[in-house]
This record gives C-alpha cells, structure tokens and sequence, in this order.
C-alpha cells in the first residue's frame, strides 16, 4: 500500500540547508541494519510477490506520474518509485536527493541516474563494513550507467535534456534555466525517470 502523500515529509526541500541535509537523513536515519540480514529478507520477500516485469515497470510509471510533480526533482522520484516498489524501507534517503537534480541544478549527472543509482546500491551491497571492502554494485551501477547512456546520449542532466529535447541548453546559466521552463523542455523529463526506473529495476531483478 502506498503512504498517503500528507505522510511524506518534504520539508527538507525547502528548510535543510545543503550542509545538513546529508547528516539527517544517512545512517542516522535509517540505521546501519539497513544492511542487515533483515533488510535482505525482506527484501527476498518483495521478490517473491510473483509480480511480473511488465507489472513493475505499470507499478514504477504510475508512481513517477503521481509523486514526481509532488518532489519536482528526478532524483528523489527516481528513488521514492524504486523504493516503494521493492520496499527497500529507505524512504529518508528520499530528503538526501533533494539537492542532487543535475546534482545542484549544475547540469552534472541526472537525477534520474543518482535516484537509481542509490537504489541500486541498497540491494547489492550486503555490508557498508566489509572488510574486503568487496563492492557489489560496481558491475550492475556500470551496466545501468551504460544502457542509460546509450539512451539518452550521456548521463550528465544538460547532456540529456539536450537530447530528448534536440536543443542545445546551458543549465547552469540562470537565462538558460529559465528558458527551459518557458519552452516546456522538463515535460520530457518523467519520461526519462520512467525508462531510468525500467533499467533499474531489471538489474535489481538479477539480483534474485
């Protein structure tokens, strides 16, 4: 079931600073047993709801149609989507992602990319202290960064909002930004969180 929209708390958006927002919403928040047994049982269990491929991919677009106007950023829609559709129990991650769309609205890597990124992590790695210091999602965050990339041309926010709209823009300029608002380039973007979540959500799958 998914939470009702008054019980999400987005008041980091607009309160937290970007000096604090990191420190209240990690390990603080949701506590190192994210990473435990328990988190991978769980999660086993979302896996074996028997739901097929198609019908996750229904679950994920319907949530970035209904929450991504909510959150305004790829990032943390990305996330919020992957998050509950696995149930990966890391909704305070959602407040750490605020700032990361084009990773402070820079033009730099697309939120859609971080957002599942970290969703990606969260089911791969077993153990933030391992002491191989093993990195079990390196190889599936390289295969989504990779199908992602031959998508949409590049990862990096400007690079593909050029693309999908075939107009070059400099999101880092303020004129530029502004422009992207007036000439409606950002109605592509739940598309490309859309096809992001899909690529995600089959290499999670593999994880099974």
């Amino acid at each position: 079931m998914k939470p009702k929209k008054d019980h999400l708390d987005l008041s980091c958006s607009t309160t937290c600073s970007r000096r604090s927002f990191i420190v209240k919403s990690t390990c603080s928040s949701i506590g190192i047993s994210l990473f435990s047994s328990s988190f991978i049982s769980a999660f086993a269990t979302t896996l074996n709801t028997k739901k097929t491929r198609e019908e996750i991919h229904q679950q994920l677009d319907e949530l970035v149609d209904e929450y991504g106007p909510i959150f305004g950023t790829c990032s943390q829609t990305s996330f919020y989507a992957l998050n509950e559709t696995f149930k990966l129990k890391a909704g305070k991650f959602v407040k750490s992602l605020a700032s990361m769309p084009g990773v402070a609205l820079r033009g730099e890597t697309c939120g859609a990319v971080t957002g599942s990124l970290l969703a990606i992590a969260l089911v791969y790695e077993e153990d933030m202290f391992d002491e191989e210091k093993k990195r079990l999602s390196r190889e599936p965050s390289f295969t989504f960064c990779s199908k992602f990339e031959t998508e949409f041309g590049s990862t990096r926010c400007e690079d593909v909002i050029s693309h999908v709209n075939q107009k070059k823009y400099e999101v880092s300029k303020p004129e530029d930004y502004q422009m992207l608002g007036r000439e409606g380039a950002f109605q592509h973007c739940s598309n490309v969180v859309k096809r992001a979540v899909h690529i995600a959500a089959d290499i999670i799958l593999e994880k099974s």
